[in-house]
C-alpha cells in the first residue's frame, strides 16, 4: 500500500467486491449511474432538513445513506459501461452541493454559521485541490488524509452522537489539514 494512502482508501479496496455486487443488482433492476447520483442527492437534501430541524439522529443516518448512494454511482456507471466526462462532471458538481448542505444543515443543528462556512471553504479546497493537479497531470493528490467519504462518515457518526459542533470542528480542520498536504504532494510531484 502506499503511503500516504487515506484511512478509507484502505477501506474501499476491502469492500469493493460488495459495492461491485451491488452495483451489479442494481444495474439488474434497472438503476443507471444517474439514478444512483440523484438519490444520493434526495437523501442528502433530508438529512439537511434533520439537522434543520434539530434531528442529528435521523441527520445522521441519511448522511449516511447518501454517502452509500455516493459510493455506488461511479460502479454503477462502470458495469453499465456508460462512465463518460458527462457523467463524472455531473456526480462532481453534485457532490459539491451535497457537501453544502451537510455543512450547512450541520452548522443550522449547532447554530454556528460561521464553523460551517469554514467547514465548506475547507472541504471545497480539499476538491478543488485535487482537480486542478489532476487538470496539470499531476497526480497523487488522491492520497491523502482525508477525503468526501472521510468527511460522510465523520458526520454521520458525530451527528448520531450528537456531537454536531465538534464534527464540523474535526471535519473543517482535517479538511484544512488535507487541502494543504494535496498542495504540498502536488508542488513535490511537479518538480519530479
Amino acid at each position: 500500500m502506499e503511503k500516504g494512502v487515506s484511512m478509507l482508501e484502505r477501506l474501499r479496496e476491502s469492500t469493493s467486491n460488495l459495492i461491485d455486487h451491488l452495483a451489479s443488482y442494481l444495474v439488474k433492476i434497472g438503476f443507471s449511474a444517474n439514478s444512483v447520483t440523484l438519490l444520493g442527492l434526495i437523501f442528502s437534501f433530508i438529512a439537511f432538513y434533520e439537522l434543520y430541524n434539530r434531528s442529528g439522529v435521523y441527520g445522521g443516518i441519511f448522511i449516511m445513506i447518501a454517502g452509500f448512494f455516493d459510493a455506488l454511482d461511479g460502479a454503477v456507471a462502470r458495469k453499465t459501461g456508460k462512465a463518460g466526462p458527462i457523467g463524472s462532471f455531473m456526480d462532481s458538481v453534485i457532490d459539491r452541493i451535497e457537501d453544502g448542505l451537510l455543512m450547512l444543515g450541520m452548522g443550522l443543528y449547532s447554530q454556528d454559521l460561521l464553523l460551517a462556512a469554514f467547514s465548506i471553504h475547507s472541504s471545497m479546497l480539499v476538491s478543488y485541490v485535487r482537480a486542478k493537479a489532476e487538470s496539470l497531470r499531476v497526480g497523487g493528490t488522491e492520497y491523502s488524509l482525508t477525503g468526501r467519504a472521510e468527511r460522510i462518515i465523520l458526520a454521520s457518526i458525530f451527528c448520531l452522537l450528537g456531537y454536531v459542533r465538534f464534527g464540523l470542528l474535526v471535519i473543517t480542520i482535517l479538511s484544512y489539514i488535507t487541502a494543504f498536504e494535496r498542495i504540498f504532494i502536488f508542488l513535490k510531484k511537479s518538480k519530479e
